[in-house]
């Protein structure tokens, strides 16, 4: 995965958006599959291309769905982080165009406890 410099954590009451980097779409598979525990824990991932609100926050709301976490908070929390991060935004969707077009924008969604747990996992490999 190709990660560019600039790593934008957002914390919302108890779930933080990160938009991680550039990608093709099989190191997503392996982030993903990485990340996947019994218990569900660790933050949600998906790559993206093009990169508009429409599409991650039906992601967003479909990974709560399946997480059950509260729908609404999910919402706000990814239209406020699309809303002040507006010309970061731009920047990536910039960026984006210029990539081949296997690549695709990476974005990690989780409470709290998941991007801890995230962290902890990164320190026992």
């Amino acid at each position: 995965m190709v990660c560019i410099p600039l790593i934008h954590w957002v914390w919302d009451m108890a779930f933080l958006l990160q938009f991680c980097g550039l990608s093709d779409p099989l190191q997503i598979f392996y982030l993903e599959q990485r990340n996947a525990t019994p218990d569900g824990l660790g933050p949600v991932y998906a790559g993206f291309r093009p990169f508009q609100l429409d599409a991650l926050l039906d992601w967003a709301l479909e990974s709560a769905r399946c997480r059950r976490w509260d729908g609404e908070l999910i919402r706000h929390t990814v239209v406020e982080v699309w809303m002040e991060r507006a010309e970061v935004i731009r920047q990536w969707q910039l960026r984006l165009r210029d990539e081949p077009a296997d690549r695709l924008l990476v974005a990690g969604l989780g409470s709290q406890q998941d991007w801890m747990h995230r962290c902890e996992q990164s320190l026992h490999a």
